[in-house]
């Protein structure tokens, strides 16, 4: 975590591409989950670090193939990091619309399902994710 070039990220938006047949997948991830530890016998809550790193996906589709043909076939970058849990929503959101993400048979997405508030977006880092995404265009 220390490693990650943006300060205060809390998740990124990343791109997953089967190699075999160069359909993509656009996802979110949290850098950190939730925890509790006891301490004195009170539960205090706190945050310990994800799978992030081990992660592939939360689609059905691609956890099915990587269990039955394993990660080879698979490439995994991220596009973006975001500062805010809002702003994760936001990006991974608007990138599959930028991209036409259930318009078309190169993306393994599907379904699109949020509730986005103004204030989430950080235009900075959609800025980002827009210039990054152009190589994935239609």
């Amino acid at each position: 975590l220390e490693d990650i070039p943006v300060k205060n990220a809390v998740g990124f938006i990343y791109i997953i591409t089967q190699k075999s047949t160069g359909k993509l997948y656009l996802g979110k991830k949290l850098l950190t989950k939730a925890a509790s530890k006891t301490i004195k016998g009170v539960k205090k809550k706190l945050r310990k670090e994800s799978d992030w790193l081990s992660y592939w996906s939360s689609s059905p589709k691609i956890q099915k193939w990587i269990e039955e043909f394993g990660t080879g076939d698979f490439e995994r970058e991220i596009l973006v990091f975001a500062t805010s849990k809002g702003s994760m929503v936001y990006l991974e959101e608007f990138g599959l619309y930028e991209v036409g993400a259930l318009e078309s048979d190169k993306w393994i997405n599907d379904n699109i399902r949020s509730k986005v508030y103004r204030t989430w977006c950080k235009p900075e880092e959609a800025k980002e994710l827009r210039s990054t995404l152009k190589d994935y265009l239609p």
